[in-house]
């Protein structure tokens, strides 16, 4: 059965967005410096590691891109929380206690 117009459409749309989704994740990191990105890769790939621990023996494990890749863009997609990251702030500040 031959893919219909609607089905072509929707996986050029997918297409589209992925690709959107990998230039938003290079753009912002184009911004870190090199030691930014490998502490940002590091927590990334080993807050990944210590939430999936017991999950390890029974599914195959990504590599460290992918991980990495894919926190980066949950950060960006988190309008409260990741404020360096998303490049809504310079620095971290620890909250005080009225925040």
């Amino acid at each position: 059965m031959p893919p219909s117009e609607i089905d072509t459409q929707l996986a050029a749309y997918f297409e589209t967005r992925a690709q959107q989704r990998e230039e938003e994740i290079d753009a912002r990191l184009a911004e870190l410096t090199p030691r930014e990105r490998s502490l940002v890769r590091d927590a990334a790939v080993m807050g990944y590691v210590l939430g999936r621990m017991d999950e390890r023996a029974k599914r195959e494990f990504p590599k460290d891109t992918p991980i990495f890749r894919g926190v980066v863009l949950a950060a960006l997609r988190d309008d409260e929380n990741f404020r360096v990251l998303r490049g809504a702030c310079h620095q971290y500040v620890e909250p005080t206690a009225e925040s």
